[in-house]
């Protein structure tokens, strides 16, 4: 009788840590929406192409863009998951006076790229969790400026480190949310600047 007890109770334990392993893996998806909090989000390239193009000594401005993010990511255990998506941004304002110029020059330049990270998670309790990433990503930037006698485009995709920091919430077994502070490399081969982005996500853990 007690080896029948000592089967079961050894049968029933393993199957509880089957199943608590089981609930720190698999597969989830997750979108977000956020701005830049640092860095000129692509502004230092606009100036650029204007330079090559013959302006100096001139002020500009660039609307701070609002991105949105895709991923799907596998979560390995408890500790650590690779995710991988893409990141794009509305069309910012962009605008330039002063100098040679002899009327204002005006652009619409948008920013889109993808990313594949490593996350590392340190669960704090049952319901929160801190989040450190390092990864890859390369983005892309677009923008044509017109105006003033002056037109100037710049085009290109720079490849670089990502990294950042977070923090997520679960609402329920497969719903959670997350606060994301990552930084890209944004521009091109010629001029790029280092940006933050910060951006609230909410997911899926299927």
């Amino acid at each position: 009788m007690k080896k029948i007890t000592l089967a079961v109770l050894v049968v029933a334990g393993s199957l509880s840590a089957s199943t608590a392993f089981a609930a720190d893996q698999g597969l989830y998806i997750l979108g977000g929406v956020g701005r830049t909090t640092g860095g000129d989000g692509g502004q230092s390239s606009v100036d650029n192409a204007l330079t090559s193009a013959g302006a100096s000594g001139f002020s500009s401005n660039m609307d701070t863009p609002t991105l949105y993010k895709l991923q799907a990511g596998y979560q390995l255990n408890k500790n650590l998951a690779v995710e991988g998506g893409y990141l794009g941004s509305n069309n910012a304002s962009y605008s330039a006076s002063g100098g040679n110029l002899p009327g204002t020059v005006n652009s619409s330049a948008s920013v889109s790229g993808w990313n594949v990270t490593g996350v590392g998670i340190l669960p704090l309790n049952d319901k929160f969790s801190l989040l450190g990433k390092l990864g890859v990503a390369d983005m892309k930037e677009s923008a044509t400026a017109q105006g003033g006698g002056f037109s100037a485009s710049t085009s290109g995709s720079k490849s670089g480190l990502t990294y950042g920091v977070g923090v997520k919430y679960d609402l329920t077994n497969a719903l959670f949310v997350r606060a994301d502070l990552d930084s890209y490399d944004i521009g091109n081969s010629n001029t790029s600047s280092r940006s933050t982005v910060g951006m609230v996500d909410i997911g899926y853990r299927f």
